[in-house]
């Protein structure tokens, strides 16, 4: 509980979050976005005299995490987001030689059972997160971006009627992993994060990889699953509870 310990919450937040980057470039596409979000705000204000927050705009901006839209941005010139940090009681040494290992819960992208003990505690950062067996069903290169790929991958979801409703990943694996090395590769995917557009398409979710090396002769290999395990099955860390 934040504050619990200090009395003030302030003291708690993550000292990260008071970073200030100025002069950042962002794409046209989300100057566009923002300046449709302001336009958006004054509309709904004038005709419905309803308050529209701008943080309802947020992007995952690669490898820099989730940032929302400031309520004193004033146009395409004044662009100011906001990083969501994480509060230091999410804040733990994670043990080294954790590894992702099948769940006991079902299968085809259902939801797991509590695990015994309710949940009284504060729940790990790690098992917010939904690990899922996915597969890897085409993969083309992105047509604004020599550095990602556009892939098309099962991840368990399903349509009313059971048919499969496979997604859009968009990943930054261009030139690091030959294609014929993905295309029908069994691997892990985290399912519910936020969709964020990268370059114009919209990613549904995220897929992990490990690297190892300098620049130059960086190997990069996606954490691979056994075929056997059912696309959609829920993953978690060995030791740690099943995901929430």
């Amino acid at each position: 509980e934040p504050g619990k310990d200090s009395g003030d919450y302030l003291q708690d937040l993550n000292p990260r979050s008071f970073t200030e980057l100025k002069n950042v470039v962002v794409e046209p596409s989300v100057a566009q976005d923002v300046a449709n979000k302001l336009e958006s705000i004054r509309k709904t204000l004038a005709t419905e005299g309803r308050r529209e927050y701008p943080s309802g705009l947020a992007y995952q901006f690669e490898r820099s995490g989730y940032f929302a839209l400031d309520k004193d941005t004033t146009g395409k010139d004044n662009i100011i987001f906001n990083r969501v940090a994480t509060l230091r009681d999410t804040w733990g040494d994670k043990p080294a030689d954790e590894q992702i290992t099948r769940s006991r819960g079902r299968s085809g992208g259902t939801e797991i059972s509590q695990p015994s003990g309710g949940n009284s505690g504060v729940v790990d950062d790690v098992r917010r997160v939904a690990f899922r067996a996915a597969t890897l069903l085409e993969v083309q290169p992105h047509p604004e971006a020599d550095s990602l790929l556009v892939c098309t991958v099962d991840c368990g979801d399903l349509d009313d009627g059971g048919k499969s409703l496979p997604r859009t990943v968009v990943a930054g694996l261009a030139g690091k992993i030959p294609f014929e090395q993905l295309t029908g590769k069994k691997i892990v995917a985290v399912t519910n994060l936020k969709p964020a557009k990268m370059r114009g398409i919209e990613s549904t979710a995220i897929l992990l990889a490990a690297s190892s090396g300098n620049e130059g002769d960086e190997k990069v290999e996606l954490l691979s699953v056994p075929p056997e395990v059912p696309n959609g099955e829920l993953l978690y860390i060995e030791g740690k509870e099943p995901s929430e």
